[in-house]
């Protein structure tokens, strides 16, 4: 089946699986959740996903109505047009699965993006304790009792990866972020999992599984359990390392807490040996990088001090190789709140 051709239409919730690591499932990581939230930890993958609140979002898709758990979307294409989800259908790698009489659909998916836990090595100061372990004692002194009935290590469920492994029958393409996901468990069982049991295929170089994976990582680790990663990386179509960092030296070790300028040096050459600089955005098979600097009002002015080491290293090939976002909260550190 084509995608539909809708004003509303958006091919996500017909293939893919978000969960953020408390376990709120969502038709996708920048959608609202529903009035009635979608618990991994109480309800199956398939109960989630073929829930009458996600049946209901198919309909309003197909039928041209608006969700409002879309509203994200919608509202930036009432601005300037363009959203997110105009990109989501253009991807070639999904296809438009059957969508049975009562909007319900297979659940093996096409495309996976599941936060697996908070866990994390770093403490960022725009950071937060829902993507970071490591923000639990503070998130506590700056909000007393927001840490009422959390754990430190929030986890999607502890049968996530036993749960998730039946429905990856026809995945295509994978999403890793967290936390950290380099450090997590999950992460490893999930693609040493997927290393083995893919079928190998002919492609232009090589013999290589068909899936393009992406990462948003601080690279702090390269390694699992003294088992490099590269070893499992390159044997896939596409992995793409999207490699948060914010600024080198002093200003990247104070934005993110954790960060130490010469480790990751050090894992950037490794990287660097077999990785390309690239932009995500032009696709194309192999091993891949780029970075992403969130813009604060601390590393604001060190932006082209970043720009300068990254070219003069060889780490980027031109600034078109570094994504540069914008912190809008917390209030204190966002750009839209610097005086004149």
């Amino acid at each position: 089946m084509s995608n539909p051709q809708t004003e509303t239409f958006c091919i996500l919730p017909f293939i893919h699986l978000y969960s953020e690591p408390k376990g709120e499932m969502k038709p996708c990581c920048i959608a609202g959740g529903f009035d009635t939230p979608l618990d991994l930890k109480t309800m199956s993958i398939d109960g989630a996903f073929n829930s009458p609140q996600m049946k209901e979002l198919r309909k309003d898709m197909l039928d041209g109505n608006r969700n409002k758990v879309c509203d994200v979307c919608y509202k930036k294409e009432d601005l300037n047009g363009v959203s997110p989800r105009s990109d989501f259908n253009k991807n070639s790698l999904w296809e438009m699965p059957v969508v049975n009489g009562d909007y319900s659909v297979e659940t093996q998916f096409q495309h996976i993006d599941i936060r697996f836990s908070n866990l994390c090595n770093f403490k960022c100061r725009m950071c937060n304790h829902d993507f970071s372990s490591n923000w639990f004692e503070d998130y506590e002194k700056i909000a007393p009792g927001s840490t009422t009935g959390r754990k430190k290590v929030m986890r999607v469920s502890d049968t996530i990866v036993e749960d998730l492994i039946p429905h990856l029958n026809n995945v295509k393409s994978f999403y890793f972020a967290g936390g950290e996901p380099l450090i997590m468990p999950e992460h490893y069982k999930v693609l040493k999992y997927l290393y083995d049991t893919m079928p190998v295929l002919e492609k232009h170089w090589g013999n290589k599984r068909p899936l393009s994976i992406h990462y948003n990582t601080n690279l702090s680790v390269i390694t699992y359990d003294e088992q490099s990663l590269m070893d499992l990386w390159d044997g896939f179509d596409r992995v793409f390392l999207s490699i948060s960092c914010d600024g080198i030296g002093e200003v990247g070790e104070y934005q993110r807490i954790g960060f130490q300028h010469d480790r990751f040096v050090e894992n950037l050459k490794t990287i660097q040996k077999y990785f390309r600089p690239e932009s995500p955005f032009m696709g194309g098979m192999g091993l891949q990088y780029n970075f992403q600097y969130t813009t604060t009002i601390w590393n604001v002015y060190h932006i082209f001090d970043f720009i300068k080491v990254m070219t003069e290293n060889k780490f980027i090939g031109s600034s078109e190789h570094i994504d540069f976002y914008y912190a809008w909260g917390p209030n204190q550190i966002a750009l839209n709140n610097i005086s004149k």
